[in-house]
């Protein structure tokens, strides 16, 4: 059951109903809990007594921090609910990585040794909800929030059906105040919400999912294509992925407002960023957030001088990359990520050219400069990102960047329309807008052309049978 398909409609419709009929709001928030229980048993009921574990074992850490003062008992528990639930993450989605890896080394040795593979169901959103619930333990040890001691809330806090696949990673300073009274939807609000759902499900379903067949028909064997045409389908998966994790984003975002519920904002038109740092403030900002402020500030950050502060970046990007999959092309591409941003913390440190940018022609130049560069950098990690495998990565890159003319020209029509698109956006319209909440505020004439425009893109473009979002594996 995806957002953009028929059943979920009925399912958001009926969970609508229903809530509007409860007398009070205990029962509302038990009503929601099982509505958002059942949403996910959808995908797979085992995995459900799974997500119940994890938040049972950080409630319980709550409670405990809220009646413990000794500072090593509280780290303790802190490092209970750290290791459960990065212990449950590295079971479900590191251990064949590991057994791969150890049965390599050990080969490498001239050791012989049998290869373990386990077949383990890989619960969706794992990673999401594991990471949301660790923000509610951590920010009660920090002191910044008090422990929850209603169990319904806390569980549904974690298991909250519009972020429970694929986010945002909702703080539990942000998102626990809400469940602790009655809120209901304003018709603004409604407005609003599904003006932002249906911005999603234009950018999931009538373009990322538009657009996915021919990438992957291209990805899958990148030796049998010319240069160009493997160029072509690298700027059709960064249209691809952003336009499908976005799409989520929105679409979740807006079931929540319809509700009466607030999520933050998870994407501000990244490929308009002038420099990789600030790609990473407008690309999927729930998780760089994260590890920004659980990982890369608790390493040191910048305090510790310029060399530390290279080597946290480092360390905060190979694990983003290790949590987006468990492959060394994930972590190749956090490690190349985390490389360009420790590169150009460097160059501001130090900034040779800061004269000559007082030129306006020449402060021009180097703006167009910059921004393809951080627009080429991104576009080389997507393939390293996409690829099936660590040799397919460099035959991808190694033809594309040498624009080889041997092998197969395919042009796609979808690929190129989607990605003239999505730059025209990204050029023309200014970063940090957000046409969710600027459409309803216009003359009604406009709101009921934009609508009615996004309703006829939906029906006559929109793919029916659109394929799980790409974030769902993760």
């Amino acid at each position: 059951m995806i957002f953009s398909s028929f059943e979920f409609v009925v399912f958001f419709a009926v969970v609508i109903l229903v809530r509007c009929c409860l007398p009070n709001f205990g029962a509302e928030k038990w009503f929601l809990l099982l509505a958002s229980y059942v949403f996910y048993m959808s995908w797979s009921v085992p995995c459900g007594f799974l997500i119940l574990g994890t938040s049972l074992v950080d409630y319980g850490v709550g409670v405990g921090l809220g009646r413990i003062e000794n500072p090593r008992q509280r780290k303790l528990l802190l490092v209970v609910s750290i290791v459960a639930n990065l212990g449950v993450l590295a079971y479900f989605k590191y251990t064949n990585f590991l057994l791969a890896n150890m049965h390599w080394g050990l080969t490498s040795l001239g050791f012989h040794a049998p290869q373990w593979s386990y077949n383990i169901l890989l619960p969706a959103g794992i990673s999401f909800f594991t990471f949301q619930s660790m923000t509610y333990t951590i920010e009660t040890y920090r002191g910044k929030i008090k422990p929850c001691h209603n169990l319904r809330d806390f569980l549904l806090f974690v298991a909250f059906f519009p972020q429970l696949l694929a986010g945002p990673i909702n703080r539990a300073v942000d998102l626990l105040p809400q469940f602790a009274q009655r809120v209901r939807a304003t018709l603004l609000d409604w407005e609003t919400g599904l003006t932002q759902f249906a911005l999603g499900v234009v950018k999931k379903a009538v373009i990322s999912d538009q657009i996915a067949p021919h990438v992957d028909l291209i990805f899958a064997t990148p030796g049998n294509y010319d240069g160009l045409t493997l160029l072509q389908a690298a700027m059709g998966y960064a249209v691809q992925i952003y336009c499908d994790f976005s799409g989520y984003s929105d679409m979740a975002i807006g079931c929540a407002r319809m509700m009466g519920f607030r999520f933050m904002e998870n994407f501000q038109m990244p490929y308009s960023s002038v420099n990789i740092t600030e790609f990473w403030r407008r690309w999927h900002i729930s998780l760089s957030s994260w590890f920004r402020d659980y990982l890369y500030i608790p390493l040191g950050g910048s305090r510790k001088g310029p060399t530390r502060t290279y080597v946290n970046l480092m360390l905060t990007m190979f694990l983003c990359g290790l949590w987006h999959g468990a492959s060394w092309t994930f972590v190749f591409w956090g490690g190349m990520h985390g490389a360009a941003l420790a590169i150009h913390r460097a160059w501001k440190i130090r900034d040779p050219l800061a004269s000559l940018k007082e030129n306006l022609w020449l402060k021009a130049v180097w703006d167009v400069g910059s921004r393809l560069l951080t627009l080429g950098i991104v576009l080389i990690g997507w393939v390293f990102f996409r690829a099936r495998s660590w040799q397919d990565a460099w035959t991808y890159l190694g033809r594309m960047l040498s624009l080889t003319t041997a092998g197969t020209r395919l042009w796609s029509p979808y690929i190129i329309a989607a990605v003239i698109a999505v730059v025209a956006v990204h050029l023309f319209i200014r970063k940090d807008r957000n046409w969710s909440e600027e459409i309803p505020a216009r003359p009604v004439f406009v709101r009921a052309g934009a609508y009615l425009a996004l309703t006829l893109l939906i029906v006559f473009l929109g793919v029916t049978e659109g394929a799980p979002f790409i974030y769902f594996q993760f």
